[in-house]
């Protein structure tokens, strides 16, 4: 796979962010880089991930949607009620268009917020690195961190139940693809 030059690639997708995301997107970018170089993926392919995986966050609901029709992304009814999670699959699509990032890479931008069932270890790397990444304060982070280096389905696991719980909280829908990445996961559970 071609990758972008890292310092080029980030001077590019910055121009893509608010100000305010910058911050979250660098510290993604550096812990996807040490979960990969911790459990053996390609550092290049997870900082790419890190580095494009809020690329289209800043835009609004009705911009997610528009974007969504350019690309022929189809949308299920929790997405067009809350377009805000449409950014994995927008980002996704912007980030092979405007960068031609490889499937594998396109794949770990796609799934960062949900999860999916049966995920690769990039996959993996870039869902945890975006929870994990040093400028969060997310009530249970320390554990999830932990976990992230110790066993990442287990991380995994945590994870998505940490953002179950909270959805749940606010009286908002659970993705599908989080409950069966979190289904999937628990196969494995004795």
């Amino acid at each position: 796979d071609a990758l972008p030059e890292l310092a080029w690639l980030r001077e590019k997708s910055y121009a893509y962010l608010k100000e305010s995301r910058i911050a979250h997107v660098a510290g993604c970018e550096s812990e996807a880089v040490m979960l990969a170089m911790h459990w053996g993926e390609n550092p290049e392919k997870a900082a790419t991930a890190g580095i494009l995986h809020d690329i289209t966050k800043r835009l609004k609901p009705d911009e997610q949607l528009k974007m969504c029709d350019e690309y022929g992304i189809i949308c299920d009814e929790l997405e067009k009620k809350t377009p805000k999670i449409l950014h994995a699959k927008t980002g996704a699509a912007f980030a092979k268009d405007l960068f031609g990032i490889s499937d594998s890479i396109y794949e770990a931008i796609r799934w960062h917020t949900t999860g999916k069932a049966d995920m690769t270890l990039l996959e993996k790397i870039t869902y945890l690195a975006d929870y994990i990444e040093p400028n969060r304060t997310i009530p249970g982070v320390e554990e999830l961190r932990r976990l992230a280096y110790s066993d990442i389905d287990a991380a995994m696991r945590l994870g998505l139940n940490m953002t179950l719980e909270h959805l749940n909280r606010q009286g908002s829908e659970v993705s599908p693809e989080s409950r069966e990445a979190l289904a999937w996961l628990n196969r494995f559970e004795q």
